[in-house]
Formats: structure tokens, C-alpha cells, sequence
């Protein structure tokens, strides 16, 4: 009986869970159903809206409009204008493409019928490009690369890429060595900001490259102007700043892949960038390696030329309601460079016939990524916080930051000691300002930095530069205002810098001497702009700088990679004094002629330079040609030309030319190293659709530098080489899938291979240049 019970109570119960079931399907079915046709009924709302330029707020045509989640396109029509139908309601991701800008990405959440208006930034991204208007946001006399330039030559040292804009030079050792040459300075008299501030290292040679990674720039800009009164220095001219790409808001994870291919050195440059961004914090993280092996003449090998580098950088943002933001920096730059093996030479007269030889000493058929003798390492840490807080009256910013720089050098010795380092270098820096900013355009700030550098007892040998340890603080004042229908800004700052030197004598036997400098520094500029009219425009700049001589001017003495030779410095150097003057106008013609010109004079006291001693030394570790620092008085004079032309809706014209006159008027001589008359002469036509590819731009770009006639047979070792042209070609353009897409970049430099020699090239002394090199860059954003 109770069996039974049971039976028929398992029974009921299997009937109930049966019944339960069924209708639980029934509801989801119904509730499903009801969804479905909910959603199809809410996929009939449209979104449209207008594309402008950021600048001038004209409209946009031929702008590529992509929903990454449907996979809809649209193109804006002459008057900016898109349209979409039929979207369903939901978050999209929406990409907007134009030729000769990067990807811009929104994140829309469409509720109902939407029209936006979407800035883009058109001019920026166009390296060349000269425009006036009312709302110019480009300061006259102020040269930018946009983030796609940038992610399109993110293989190339900073060096390198700001030759791509008009008026720069690079004076080098080797490919991946270098420093920028703004308008005939370079080195020491040339401050790069990198995360607003003054990148530290041991900039004091050509072979010293400063530690920075393109690939964690979203925009790079040399200026003039009260803009560069804020950073402290002994920068004499324009100014390199290097900002960081801002995080757009959108809460998922997103992120970027770029890499680059390359014929000549058979090697590869790979980055990724991830980032985030929430409502009240951003963050980024992104890395880059890079690996090439010897470079390649058109006749042969540079044996020991190849590059292995590894980068890091991250960034946080912090928003608060009340006004104050946090951002935090971390980058890391690590690297090591093969020095050409040819340069360095074993005695006295292989180095003479080293000068006339139709290739180096050394050099070999056989291809390496091997770095041996003569090479470098370097590695430098920043870390940087800066506080935001907004005021009714204006903003106050405090900013710090922290630097570490270890440098190596490794020289061919002897008794198998090439794996011990010849230089060892490792320095601090700590820099932190306070700075105050209003409405009207005014802002001071207060700063103070110190700088710790000293040699590891590591090479066995008498160090290059002393130990020292020196300490800056500095006060500024910079205001912008209008006065009728000129713009004029005004700055001036003050820097106190004490420094203590310790270094080994020279003589024997070895003693200890000591050593303080004190010096008064002052800065001084004003500058207006006019609107002529509506399309023209002129800007006048007086600027006054003092700079105190660097460490490696007033104590260097032993053997430097950066000139192949003994270098040895001057205690009795004083400070440098430079007064410069210039006059830029910026104009349009017809709407299809731009018309860029920028005159200046430079004029300086006391101006120190390297000059070869006309003697070669020989030593343990070979011989090398002896430079030693003097001064004079100098006067730098020259022009920037940069003019483009439209033609048609696709094509456009453009040309740059830069020309500079330097002298020393103390003994009437040339000065040396200044970069010689040169050019750049670019065809672009512009595609905005072809099949799948999107946003095509095909480039021919001329190169013309003339050989350096302003010369003197006592400031160099040989004559300067002759002028060369080079040809370059590129193609590049989005491929886009039907959810997907990739930037490809296909590029041609030197394609008829031309054997030259580069007068700010140290190793010409011993070696042609590059020879051909094919570059292939992808880019995909995820």
C-alpha cells in the first residue's frame, strides 16, 4: 500500500514538473516573439548628420562613414552631409575616414532618431598643409605631425620623422643616430618637451639620440613663440613638444596594432597600444619592438649597423566633479645601436686611407643582426604626474616628474675587453613645477629640477665626462592678448643653475679636482601677428637667450663615438648670448595656392662649437682624429619656403625649401655642420574609394640637398661630399572588410638607389648612405 502511494505520488509530481515546464517554454516562446518583433519594429529610425573641419568649421565632402557593427557606409555629400535608415536601436561604434587623417571613433548609443555634427581634424593631419582664416588654431610659425603621419613612420627615430617637416635637418651617426637641426641648431640648443617636460639624458652628442618612442606620440609640434618661455633650458631657438595621444571615451576595450616591414636592414618595427576609457578614469598601455640587422649601401654591407629596441609606455587619467583631473606617465625606452666597425680604425695611417677608400675597413659580404664592438646601449625611465585643478579665476597645475638615463658605450679594445663598457654613464633627474593659468591668457609658473650624473666604475679607463651634480630653479611669465587687429604675446623667465663638478686630472699621477659653476640665465621674447585679410597673415618675433655651456664643452677630454675621435673640452668657455629676429607671412591665393615664408636672423656671442684640431692621435684603442670646443661670434641667417597648390579635387602640389647662411664673424670663417640648401618637391593624388580600399593617397615625393659650399678646408677633416637627389614613392589606404578594416602602407625610399654621402651624417667619412629600402605598414584598430 504505501508503494503504491508512493508511485502515484511520483507519478503527480512528474505530471507537475511536465506541465510547469511546458508552460515556461510557452511564456519564453510568447516573450521572445513579442521582443523579436519589438526590435523589427524599432529598426526604422535614422541617424544623419554633418562632417565639419575642427579649423575653419567648412564642410566635408567625400568622408567615409562606417557603423562597425552592421557593416552600413555611407559617403557625406558636398555639402558634409550622411544619412542612415532603417538603424535599430542600440550602441554603435562609428568610424569616420578621410583621406590624409587618422580613424576618428565614436560610440553612440542611439535611443531614438539622432543627428550629430562630427569635428574632424583635417588640416593637422596634412603635414604640409598652410591655411588662414579667422579661426586658425595653428599658431603661425608652428609645425605639426598628426597621429596617422606618425603611425605611418613610427619605425623611424624622432629625429628622422621631424625631417618631414619643412625646415628640419637631422645631424647623424649612422641611420638610427641623431638629433634634430631646427633652423641650423641643434644638440643642446634645441629643448624637446616630452610629456610637458624637458626631455634629460646625455644629449650632449650626435650619437645620442634622444630616448623617445613615436609609436607613444599622438601628435608632435615645433614651435617658437611665448610658448616656449614656459620650459627651462638651454634651448636658443625652436622647440620639439611631444604630446601624448588623448583617450576617447568609451567603455570598452579597445586597441591598436601597427607593424612595419623593411628591406633595407631585413628587419621589423611591432607595436600595440590597449586602452579604456570610463566616465571618470582612462587608461592606456602599450609597448613596441623593433629589430633590424645591417644596413645596406647600393655597393655594400654597413657591417654593425643594426638596431634591437624595446619600448613601454601607460597613461591614467582621474576626473573628479569639482574640477580637478590626475594624469599619470610612465614610459621606458631601452635600445642598443651598432656603430659602423669601419669608423673605428687601428693606426694613424689607415685612418688617412680610410677617408679615400671607395668603401670601409672591415666590411663584409656576410649579413648579421649580431651587435658587436664598437656599439651603445641606453635605457631612460620617465615617470610624470601632473594635477589639474579649475578655478573660477583660472587653473593651477602642479606638475613632477622623475627621469633615469643609463648610457653604455662599448669601443674596440683590446685583450678581449670589448665587452667592457668604455663609457658608463648613469643620471637622475627630478623636475617639479607649480603654474598658474587665467582666462585672459596669462600664466606664471615657478620650477625647480636637479640633476645627478655620475660614472660607474666599470670601464677601467679615464672617464669622458666628470661626475657632477647640478640644481636649477626658475621662475616665468608668458601673456597673449589682442590689441586691435594684432596678437601679441610677451614672456620672460630667469634661471639660477649651480653646478659641482668632480673630475680625475688627466696628467700623473691621477688627482682630484673640483669645480663650481654659477650661472644667471634670462630670456626675453615678443611677438605679434597681424590679419592682414582674410587670407593673409604676418607675424613679427624678437626673442633674447642665454645658455651656459654644457658639461661636455667646458670637461670632455678622452674618446667620443659621436665624432669618432679624442674630444676634449674648455674650462674657460663663457655663456652663450643669442638675439634672433624674424618675420613669417602665411597667405592663399584663389583658394588653390598656399604660400608659407618665414625669415629670420640669428645672432650670437660667445657661440661654441666643435672644431677639428687639424691633428690625429694615436692611442691603445687606435687612432682618431682630435675636435675641441672654442667659441666666436656668429651669425646664423636663412629662409624657410614652403608653397602648395590644389589642383582639381585630388591632386596637389607641393613644395619646400629651406636655405641657412651661418658664419663665425670672428675669424671670418664658415661655421660647421649647418645644414646645406635643400628641398622637397611632392606630387599627391588622392583616391577616396577603389574597390575595397578606401581613402587612397599615392605620393611622389623629389629630394634635392645641394653640397655645403659655405666651407672652409680647417673646419673639417675632409671637403664636404656633393649634393644628391633622391626619389620616393608611396601608397597608402584603408582595406576595409565587411566588419573590418586595416590601414597599408606600401612605401619606396630611394628607389633608383643612388650611392650619396650626407654632409650632417658623421659616418660619411667612411661610408655611403642608405641604399633602397621597401616599407610595407599595417595598422589595425580593434
Amino acid at each position: 500500500m504505501v508503494i503504491s502511494l508512493m508511485r502515484e505520488e511520483r507519478r503527480i509530481l512528474k505530471w507537475f514538473l511536465k506541465s510547469l515546464f511546458t508552460k515556461i517554454r510557452l511564456v519564453v516562446l510568447i516573450s521572445f516573439g513579442w521582443l523579436l518583433q519589438t526590435t523589427a519594429q524599432n529598426c526604422n529610425h535614422t541617424l544623419k548628420g554633418s562632417v565639419m573641419d575642427a579649423h575653419d568649421l567648412s564642410s566635408m565632402q567625400e568622408v567615409s562613414v562606417f557603423i562597425q557593427e552592421s557593416g552600413q557606409e555611407v559617403w557625406t555629400d558636398g555639402n558634409g552631409q550622411f544619412k542612415f535608415k532603417n538603424i535599430c536601436l542600440g550602441e554603435y561604434h562609428v568610424l569616420i575616414q578621410h583621406v590624409g587623417c587618422p580613424t576618428q571613433r565614436l560610440l553612440l548609443s542611439l535611443r531614438k532618431d539622432t543627428a550629430i555634427t562630427i569635428y574632424l581634424e583635417h588640416h593637422r593631419n596634412m603635414l604640409h598643409e598652410v591655411d588662414v582664416h579667422d579661426t586658425h588654431e595653428e599658431e603661425l610659425d608652428e609645425r605639426s605631425i598628426g597621429k596617422l603621419i606618425l603611425d605611418e613612420n613610427g619605425h623611424k627615430s624622432l629625429a628622422a620623422a621631424l625631417e618631414l617637416v619643412p625646415g628640419a635637418s637631422m645631424i647623424s651617426n649612422g641611420t638610427d643616430i641623431g638629433l634634430p637641426v631646427l633652423q641650423g641648431l641643434s644638440g643642446n640648443r634645441i629643448a624637446i618637451v616630452n610629456n610637458g617636460f624637458v626631455h634629460m639624458g646625455q644629449q650632449w652628442g650626435v650619437d645620442h639620440s634622444p630616448e623617445i618612442d613615436l609609436n607613444a606620440a599622438g601628435e608632435i609640434r615645433v614651435i617658437s613663440g611665448s610658448g616656449t618661455i614656459r620650459y627651462p633650458g638651454s634651448h636658443m631657438g625652436n622647440m620639439v613638444i611631444i604630446e601624448p595621444n588623448p583617450i576617447p571615451f568609451d567603455p570598452h576595450l579597445h586597441g591598436k596594432l601597427t607593424s612595419t616591414l623593411e628591406s633595407n636592414g631585413r628587419g621589423a618595427t611591432v607595436n600595440a597600444q590597449i586602452y579604456k576609457g570610463m566616465k571618470r578614469y582612462q587608461w592606456r598601455i602599450g609597448g613596441t619592438l623593433k629589430r633590424l640587422g645591417d644596413r645596406e649601401t647600393p655597393d655594400y654591407l654597413l657591417n654593425n649597423t643594426g638596431t634591437q629596441q624595446n619600448h613601454l609606455n601607460a597613461a591614467f587619467f582621474r576626473q573628479w566633479s569639482s574640477g580637478t583631473e590626475w594624469q599619470l606617465f610612465y614610459s621606458y625606452y631601452g635600445a642598443e645601436f651598432g656603430i659602423l666597425r669601419g669608423s673605428h680604425i687601428g693606426n694613424l695611417s689607415d685612418l688617412q686611407a680610410a677617408f679615400n677608400r671607395s668603401s670601409p675597413f672591415y666590411t663584409d659580404s656576410m649579413f648579421s643582426y649580431g651587435l658587436e664592438a664598437p656599439r651603445q646601449g641606453v635605457n631612460h625611465h620617465q615617470l610624470k604626474s601632473t594635477v589639474k585643478m579649475e578655478r573660477a579665476t583660472g587653473v593651477l597645475e602642479w606638475n613632477t616628474a622623475l627621469q633615469r638615463n643609463q648610457r653604455r658605450e662599448f669601443d674596440v679594445r683590446r685583450s678581449g675587453r670589448s665587452d667592457q663598457p668604455a663609457l658608463s654613464l648613469l643620471q637622475y633627474n627630478v623636475q617639479n613645477e607649480l603654474v598658474w593659468s587665467t582666462d585672459d591668457a596669462f600664466e606664471m609658473g615657478i620650477q625647480f629640477s636637479g640633476k645627478n650624473n655620475w660614472n660607474l666604475p666599470e670601464t677601467g679607463i679615464l672617464p669622458l665626462l666628470p661626475n657632477y651634480t647640478s640644481f636649477t630653479s626658475g621662475l616665468y611669465l608668458s601673456q597673449k592678448g589682442q590689441m586691435g587687429l594684432v596678437k601679441f604675446e610677451t614672456g620672460a623667465r630667469y634661471d639660477f643653475l649651480t653646478r659641482k663638478v668632480v673630475r680625475l686630472t688627466s696628467t700623473q699621477p691621477r688627482e682630484i679636482e673640483r669645480f663650481q659653476n654659477i650661472y644667471h640665465n634670462i630670456a626675453l621674447l615678443s611677438r605679434g601677428t597681424v590679419m592682414l585679410n582674410k587670407k593673409w597673415q604676418l607675424l613679427g618675433e624678437l626673442a633674447y637667450k642665454q645658455r651656459p655651456p654644457e658639461i661636455n664643452e667646458l670637461y670632455s677630454f678622452g674618446l667620443h663615438q659621436g665624432v669618432s675621435g679624442i674630444e676634449e673640452g674648455s674650462i674657460n668657455l663663457r655663456q652663450e648670448k643669442g638675439l634672433k629676429g624674424s618675420i613669417h607671412v602665411r597667405g592663399l591665393i584663389r583658394d588653390r595656392l598656399h604660400i608659407d615664408v618665414n625669415g629670420y636672423v640669428h645672432q650670437f656671442n660667445n657661440y661654441i662649437y666643435l672644431q677639428p684640431a687639424q691633428e690625429f692621435r694615436l692611442t691603445i684603442r687606435g687612432a682618431f682624429p682630435v675636435f675641441t670646443y672654442q667659441q666666436c661670434d656668429a651669425l646664423l641667417f636663412g629662409s624657410d619656403m614652403k608653397f602648395s597648390y590644389t589642383v582639381g579635387d585630388w591632386w596637389k602640389l607641393e613644395s619646400n625649401w629651406s636655405y641657412i647662411h651661418a658664419r663665425n664673424r670672428t675669424d671670418n670663417l664658415p661655421l660647421n655642420f649647418i645644414p646645406p640648401l635643400n628641398g622637397s618637391n611632392t606630387i599627391h593624388y588622392e583616391i577616396p574609394e577603389w574597390l575595397n580600399f578606401r581613402n587612397l593617397k599615392l605620393s611622389l615625393n623629389h629630394r634635392y640637398v645641394a653640397k655645403q659650399w659655405n666651407w672652409d678646408q680647417s673646419l673639417d677633416l675632409i671637403p664636404p661630399p656633393p649634393g644628391y637627389q633622391l626619389f620616393n614613392i608611396y601608397l597608402g589606404g584603408t582595406y576595409k572588410g565587411k566588419k573590418k578594416e586595416s590601414h597599408i602602407r606600401i612605401g619606396a625610399e630611394n628607389i633608383t638607389n643612388t650611392a650619396y654621402r650626407d654632409y650632417l651624417n658623421r659616418q660619411r667619412y667612411f661610408a655611403d648612405a642608405l641604399g633602397r629600402n621597401l616599407t610595407l605598414t599595417w595598422l589595425k584598430h580593434f
